[in-house]
């Protein structure tokens, strides 16, 4: 059986897609010309979607009452991405209702497999497509990016946080926003919320480059700030609070794994809870903080705890909202943590900016879509041989033990 579009006949009945009567088609594009550069019709897009769905393992499930809650990845790697491909489609169904059409080809290739991804590659109808998505790891997104630029398609990165993966290639859209854009989206939110503050940046060696990105942009404002490596002067970070002024902590801090960034967590608000007579603190961190069990959720909601991150479930945002109705609506179930808010946000971004700019969207892809996204994107590149980084992401905050979104 070819893993190609056709098979997703499968994933209709085992994960009761819930489209059955939808109106949306998909099909298999008809053969044009290879030598197209960008030559985008206005009739239709033709998208592939290169997903780790495991396919093979299919055979291999077995669920019981006593193994249903154990969805390990290695046991049930099925499940892993498939929720990416759901949004998509919630976004192509809305797409089609807008009067765009997609031929939409989804192909099964394991995320480190490079053989499966070139023989993919190496496929008739690849050379016809106009955009190209593969959710996997560096080599084989490497493999299907030096592809995408020999014949001129542009290829989006879902999930990379690797900003040289732009290098050299102009077709690549790299939509996780890069250190800088999250040093330039809390510039922005702290010049906007804050109208005297006093940061305290706390940092290792190790996070030095970041470090000296936020200095920099600090020094362009000329706020009162200090930098504090950690690892030496940890019992002295109080030192510059002052009183006068709006008292930020920013900890870029990375331990390098779960158990010593936990560890470290726990020393830092502990630190800030016992010390006494403390001004307003207001503390940034990571969101994985809140993913450490052992972390006290009081005390990130008595310290103003804020974070940045590209997707995450908002219920407060109405686009969010709705979405989330329509994932009901289908899968019976809630989307998971980002796969299928990106997914949904990358089609419908692409596919009205292409079909509606042409062989200009390489050029100039960017497109005011906030009305119809869940987190809408800005790309920008440095150098026109580069590819497109987004530089969008968003801050949350806790208030009231609820994870709000305060500032992009």
């Amino acid at each position: 059986m070819k893993r190609s579009i056709l098979s997703l006949t499968f994933f209709l009945c085992l994960f009761s897609l819930g489209f059955v009567n939808s109106s949306f088609s998909i099909e298999r594009a008809k053969s044009v010309s290879p030598d197209k550069t960008l030559a985008f019709s206005k009739k239709s897009l033709r998208i592939a979607m290169v997903l780790p769905l495991a396919y093979d393992k299919i055979p291999e499930l077995n669920f019981t009452k006593f193994n249903i809650e154990d969805k390990k990845r290695v046991k049930y790697r099925c499940f892993e991405y498939i929720t990416f491909y759901e949004g998509a489609r919630i976004a192509l169904d809305r797409l089609e209702k807008e009067g765009y059409s997609v031929l939409l080809y989804v192909y099964d290739v394991s995320e480190e497999d490079t053989n499966e991804m070139k023989r993919v590659l190496a496929k008739e109808e690849m050379k016809t497509m106009d955009l190209i998505i593969p959710l996997v790891f560096q080599k084989n997104f490497s493999i299907a990016a030096e592809f995408a630029k020999d014949n001129h398609i542009p290829i989006v990165n879902p999930m990379s946080s690797n900003a040289t993966i732009i290098n050299d290639n102009p077709f690549v859209f790299k939509i996780q926003p890069s250190s800088i854009a999250e040093v330039e989206t809390l510039t922005r939110y702290i010049k906007k919320n804050f109208s005297n503050p006093n940061i305290i940046l706390l940092f290792t060696p190790m996070e030095r480059p970041l470090m000296e990105m936020y200095q920099r942009a600090f020094e362009r404002e000329k706020w009162t700030w200090t930098g504090i490596d950690y690892n030496k002067y940890s019992t002295r970070i109080f030192e510059k609070i002052d009183i006068q002024k709006e008292n930020i902590y920013i900890s870029i801090l990375d331990k390098t794994n779960q158990r010593t960034n936990e560890a470290y967590v726990n020393g830092l608000l502990s630190q800030l809870n016992y010390k006494k007579n403390l001004p307003i603190i207001n503390l940034i961190g990571q969101y994985n903080w809140l993913d450490y069990p052992s972390v006290d959720l009081t005390l990130l909601q008595k310290f103003n705890f804020h974070f940045t991150l590209s997707y995450f479930n908002d219920y407060t945002n109405l686009n969010f909202v709705e979405f989330v109705k329509e994932y009901r609506n289908h899968f019976r179930q809630e989307p998971d943590k980002i796969y299928a808010a990106l997914g949904y946000d990358i089609m419908m971004y692409f596919v009205p900016n292409m079909q509606e700019k042409g062989i200009d969207f390489v050029k100039e892809p960017n497109l005011d879509r906030s009305k119809s996204m869940i987190n809408a994107f800005f790309f920008d590149r440095r150098d026109p041989k580069d590819g497109w980084q987004n530089r969008r992401t968003v801050v949350y905050k806790i208030n009231d033990y609820k994870i709000i979104s305060v500032g992009r």
